[in-house]
């Protein structure tokens, strides 16, 4: 039982420690030209389902273990700041969702992020901005929000299009985006 209960206190202090660049990197993320400040909507929804909060020291680890395998994958990773993810279950409730969505859509258009995919259906709304500097985006930015669940994600960082498309055909994601 001892030794359980020394495996469980190494375990929490490793998970701490993992957690404690995460507790700034929000902070050093919002002043990078990539961040989007979805709001916080936990107060109707509760916790989210799904977070995911990557910096700079996580991404890093991420693509030194993936540079043998895939070096344009890692060579991607690398010019990464963060990637956040956001998942809320709107329990059929999405008008706040809604709410929150049209407003980040606003801020983003008057920032000079440019839309990529819009989708705007009763049930459903879908938005993929991203923010350009040059051949390069320095940010990703895709809200999903339906009666279901409301998703927000953002990705930070030099992301050249060409680059990523190859990624992508290397890892075998089909980015087919026929929305018929």
């Amino acid at each position: 039982m001892k030794r359980s209960m020394r495996h469980k206190f190494f375990i929490g202090l490793f998970c701490t420690l993992l957690s404690l660049p995460a507790i700034g990197q929000e902070d050093e993320l919002k002043d990078l030209p990539g961040f989007v400040d979805f709001g916080d909507l936990s107060s109707l929804y509760g916790e989210p389902k799904i977070i995911i909060n990557l910096g700079g020291t996580m991404l890093n680890f991420v693509g030194m273990m993936s540079s043998s395998e895939s070096p344009e994958t890692a060579d991607l990773i690398s010019k990464l700041k963060g990637i956040r993810v956001m998942m809320y279950d709107t329990e059929e409730n999405s008008d706040v969702a809604k709410n929150q969505f049209a407003k980040v859509k606003s801020t983003l258009k008057s920032s000079g992020w440019e839309p990529i995919v819009q989708v705007n259906e009763d049930d459903e709304q879908v938005m993929i901005y991203m923010k350009m500097d040059g051949d390069n985006m320095e940010g990703l930015t895709v809200m999903v929000v339906d009666d279901e669940e409301a998703v927000f994600v953002n990705v930070i960082g030099q992301l050249n299009p060409e680059e990523l498309g190859k990624v992508m055909e290397t890892l075998d994601v089909d980015m087919d985006l026929d929305l018929d």
